[in-house]
């Protein structure tokens, strides 16, 4: 079925296999030349959409070291057509399969594709979206759907979101009454200072994703020109490495997007080249997790606190020593969640403070 979704890659246009070691990461991957490789023991997949600006990409990543010498990464080529809907059913068979399809080379327009296919499967999603701008608009008056793409999946008719938080938007760039619509809906909304200023208080919000959108417009311009709308401002390359590696580590992460990539722009390939990083550092992630989820009360530690008089719940896991906390049910019927949280919200409620990301969870489950 793939075959007809999926053009195969002429590798010898990227880089000589014959050049590379047997450690490498094109060595080691089952790369779609002819034929689909057999996907049975596959854990991700990488699904290219523009063709040129993904073939960038792996011209950095096949050099590059394979994370772990058991991790079995197939590469299936790009996609005949570079529209968002026909990328839905690929991409919804890999995520039913187990397979975590990494998708490079595309507008950011596609987040909405991949949103598509947890709903073709029938599952509700969380997502996060990493981005300088909000692509949402309040404007009644129709807009560029694609570029507002956030419009289609918060007002889509068959409804499977059910959370969505933004990270690292700049205030200048942002319509205030867009983060007012997401934070009366409990979707956490963390701009770009505050984003940068502590950077592992944000692993929670990735942790309790489904699927990553990472547009690249979030790097400093100088970082990674390779955007038609570079920024002066933004994070480094070490920080999205380790906004990737959150994003591998997490149990339930199950897809993620590398969008906003523009060749033309990119300077020496440095763009395409932090993108291959990212890539890495998430696989080096996801070879690191250590299966927390579903919660086993032996294997986490127990905390109550009494902020302002309400009981709040934390578990601490004894393997990761990651943070969660408990989030009553408001409904009959409906069991309590648990919700990521870190080490500072513990804190907060210790000193008799209730976590915006408690009241936030809480707006949700009503």
């Amino acid at each position: 079925m793939l075959e007809n979704w999926l053009k195969p890659i002429e590798v010898k246009n990227i880089v000589p296999l014959r050049s590379l070691s047997a450690h490498q990461w094109g060595k080691k991957s089952l790369i779609h030349e002819k034929e689909v490789p057999d996907l049975a023991h596959v854990r991700m997949a990488i699904v290219g959409i523009e063709e040129d600006t993904a073939n960038a990409i792996r011209q950095h990543l096949y050099t590059m070291s394979s994370p772990h010498k058991n991790l079995a990464v197939a590469d299936l080529g790009n996609f005949r057509k570079v529209h968002p809907e026909f990328t839905i059913p690929v991409l919804a068979e890999l995520v039913e399969n187990d397979i975590i399809p990494i998708i490079i080379g595309g507008h950011h327009a596609f987040t909405y594709a991949q949103y598509k296919a947890y709903q073709l499967l029938n599952q509700l999603v969380n997502i996060v979206v990493v981005n300088e701008r909000i692509a949402f608009t309040t404007d009644g008056r129709k807009k560029d759907k694609d570029y507002f793409y956030l419009n289609r999946i918060l007002n889509d008719k068959k409804h499977f979101l059910f959370n969505l938080n933004h990270l690292g938007h700049q205030t200048h760039f942002v319509d205030p009454k867009a983060i007012n619509y997401f934070e009366k809906r409990g979707f956490e909304c963390t701009r770009l200072g505050k984003m940068k200023s502590s950077l592992p208080e944000i692993e929670p919000v990735i942790r309790d994703a489904d699927m990553l959108s990472f547009d690249i417009s979030i790097l400093k311009q100088s970082e990674a020109p390779g955007h038609q709308l570079p920024s002066p401002s933004g994070i480094f390359a070490e920080d999205a490495c380790q906004m990737a590696y959150y994003a591998g580590v997490s149990d339930k992460m199950t897809s993620v997007g590398f969008y906003g990539y523009h060749l033309p722009h990119d300077i020496n390939g440095q763009t395409a080249q932090i993108i291959a990083q990212m890539i890495w550092y998430f696989a080096d992630g996801y070879c690191k997790r250590v299966a927390d989820l579903p919660m086993n009360p032996d294997k986490f530690i127990r905390y109550a606190v009494t902020p302002n008089n309400h009981e709040l719940i934390f578990w601490k896991s004894k393997k990761s020593e990651r943070w969660w906390m408990q989030i009553p049910a408001i409904k009959k019927h409906k069991h309590d969640q648990l919700v990521p949280c870190s080490f500072g919200d513990y804190q907060m409620a210790c000193r008799d403070e209730i976590p915006d990301r408690f009241l936030n969870a809480l707006k949700r489950v009503k």
